[in-house]
């Protein structure tokens, strides 16, 4: 009798008990994939910033190489004038706040390996194109090299394959996104690509 008594004020506190955790669970849940989701709504557009801006990269290198070819092999004309006749060099400036921050916050878990490889990509891309940023500023910014007919020469070679890395990053963001939208639900904007 007893025994019966027990269960029978035990088994809705341990009912009540198992359910408030479920909802619980289930709330936690739900939170989180609202907070992934804004994420990846957020690295989406913070990509198709990216892609605007290395665009416009392009376009900018574009009339910089046409002007660099056309003093390429006229001694007379060194790297300065012929940047002054481009109207100067224009260099990407890319941003990964967003997804960088996600990946090491601990919710990163959230999301699946191939997820995480594509940002991987797309970061090796970044780094190539930082570290042609840094090598074409080394050699802008040091007279014996810009004063030098020959360093034209290798500026193409230079502006050649960092137009080759650009357009590779624009390609492997716009993969990413094309995934990310597929994965998550998320729908093209108007404004977007």
């Amino acid at each position: 009798m007893k025994l019966k008594k027990i269960l029978t004020d035990i088994v809705p506190v341990l009912v009540g008990i198992l359910l408030a955790l479920f909802i619980s669970q289930f709330q936690q849940s739900r939170s989180e994939q609202a907070y992934i989701k804004n994420s990846v709504e957020s690295i989406i557009k913070e990509n198709e910033e990216n892609i605007r801006e290395l665009e416009y990269a392009l376009q900018r290198q574009a009339v910089f190489m046409d002007t660099l070819g056309k003093y390429l092999d006229d001694d007379q004309f060194t790297l300065s004038e012929v940047l002054k006749k481009a109207k100067g060099v224009y260099s990407p400036d890319l941003k990964s706040t967003t997804w960088k921050f996600l990946v090491q916050d601990s919710k990163h878990t959230l999301v699946s390996y191939e997820f995480i490889n594509q940002l991987a990509e797309i970061e090796k891309y970044e780094v190539l194109v930082n570290r042609y940023n840094i090598k074409i500023g080394d050699i802008i910014f040091q007279p014996a090299f810009f004063d030098n007919p020959r360093m034209k020469n290798v500026f193409f070679i230079l502006f050649s394959d960092f137009g080759s890395i650009e357009q590779s990053m624009i390609e492997e963001l716009r993969l990413f996104n094309k995934y990310a939208r597929k994965t998550y639900s998320i729908p093209i904007d108007s404004a977007s690509e």
